[in-house]
């Protein structure tokens, strides 16, 4: 079984319909058939909710993480063996904390970090499914 995790950029390219869009569907329609396992890291979540929360509602935000959680995924919450990989990532690559929570999770889980940033071919040992880059 093929395993995923989605970074925010992977999730916002679905929900904005940006280029990257059927791969994201893709891989959510082999999940609802149980042929891959998507994960979804609580940073992921905490992301989209502040980018959401900058540009509409609290109650359209809360109506579209709703959503999200609805997704064939696994919502995955903080373990002391992902802190320690998360801080070992931010010590040694330029990425942000958040970016280091998001993809330490796909190195503990053997996983393809499903992304658009560029900053992530920073980080050694990441199997990676690259959407198209966000343009800055």
């Amino acid at each position: 079984m093929n395993r995923y995790v989605l970074d925010t950029s992977a999730v916002l390219a679905l929900l904005n319909n940006e280029p990257g869009t059927e791969q994201v569907l893709e891989i959510l329609d082999a999940a609802t058939q149980g042929l891959a396992s998507v994960h979804i890291p609580f940073m992921t979540l905490m992301e989209l909710e502040y980018i959401l929360l900058r540009r509409s509602s609290p109650a359209k935000t809360d109506q579209i993480l709703s959503l999200v959680q609805a997704w064939p995924v696994i919502i995955e919450h903080s373990t002391e063996e992902w802190s320690h990989t998360a801080a070992k990532i931010k010590a040694s690559t330029p990425l942000s904390v958040a970016d280091a929570w998001i993809c330490s999770l796909a190195q503990l889980l053997d996983a393809e970090l499903v992304h658009k940033d560029p900053e992530y071919d920073a980080v050694s040992n990441l199997k990676s499914l690259q959407l198209p880059y966000k343009i800055r």
